[in-house]
């Protein structure tokens, strides 16, 4: 948590100023010096307090060293870029930890908000605010909702005329809310404000989603990709070949065979 607000700190200096950026190889997106900056600060921090720990991070080369650690951190030192860059406020800081290809430990910070989401197996899932805790249960957040026959659904704002978008109306009545940063939309369902977050992409990576997915399911949530399969970390390939999703217990089953009956149809 002290990494995630300290890197919170060094992307909000930045924020909202004119920053050169550079673009990655491959078409991997946009990195400005506050995605660096946040890097190197996060990297170090773990470095000194875990040595015999593996590290991958978005913005640092991968060593597939790591392979043979059980011990694994995944750090998105800035989530949303393209948002943040934009001045967006809906950027985060995330940090996971991924024992024997599980995600066990998650921290996912908005700096912009004030807002920390914590999580560890055996410790709970939180949202903290100014140094208050609220303990996190999505389905005692979302009971409310059990009745209706509306979803309230985190998206990006470039889903309009994706195959996410034709999943979503299969659902009839559903709430929309937009949103940036994978790990925020993520933790609008960790916090009872959304129903659903799902992707169908395949360019999120393993540090996107390893702290979303430890706090989503230690709320009592479901974290999986599009297919319903657990995620395992610390393969050779970091690629979500299968996208994400996000939801609360209950909508699991009919989102993934929503999602196969929209993928059979599509081009």
């Amino acid at each position: 948590m002290a990494l995630a607000l300290e890197a919170g700190e060094v992307c909000r200096s930045y924020f909202g100023t004119a920053l050169h950026v550079d673009d990655k190889p491959h078409g991997a997106g946009p990195v400005t010096v506050a995605d660096r900056e946040a890097d190197g600060l996060i990297r170090r921090g773990l470095e000194k307090a875990f040595p015999g720990d593996a590290l991958l991070s978005e913005e640092y080369p991968d060593d597939l060293r790591r392979l043979g650690a059980d011990r694994l951190w995944l750090v998105d030192p800035l989530d949303g870029t393209r948002q943040f860059v934009a001045g967006v406020p809906e950027y985060a800081v995330m940090i996971g930890l991924a024992v024997r290809g599980t995600a066990v430990l998650g921290v996912v910070h908005l700096p912009e908000e004030g807002l920390t989401y914590v999580a560890a197996e055996g410790e709970g899932a939180w949202e903290v605010r100014d140094g208050e805790r609220r303990p996190l249960g999505i389905e005692a957040w979302t009971a409310s909702r059990e009745r209706s026959d509306e979803v309230v659904v985190a998206v990006s704002r470039t889903t309009e005329r994706s195959p996410t978008r034709r999943v979503l109306e299969c659902y009839g009545r559903h709430e929309a809310v937009y949103s940036g940063s994978v790990g925020r939309k993520a933790m609008l369902v960790a916090s009872g404000r959304a129903d659903i977050y799902l992707s169908l992409g395949s360019r999120s990576e393993h540090w996107d989603a390893c702290a979303a997915d430890a706090i989503v399911r230690l709320a009592g949530g479901v974290f999986s990709d599009f297919r319903g399969r657990k995620i395992v970390y610390n393969t050779e390939s970091t690629r979500n070949a299968s996208g994400l999703l996000a939801c609360r217990k209950g909508l699991d089953s009919s989102i993934v065979e929503t999602v196969a009956r929209v993928l059979e149809r599509a081009p």
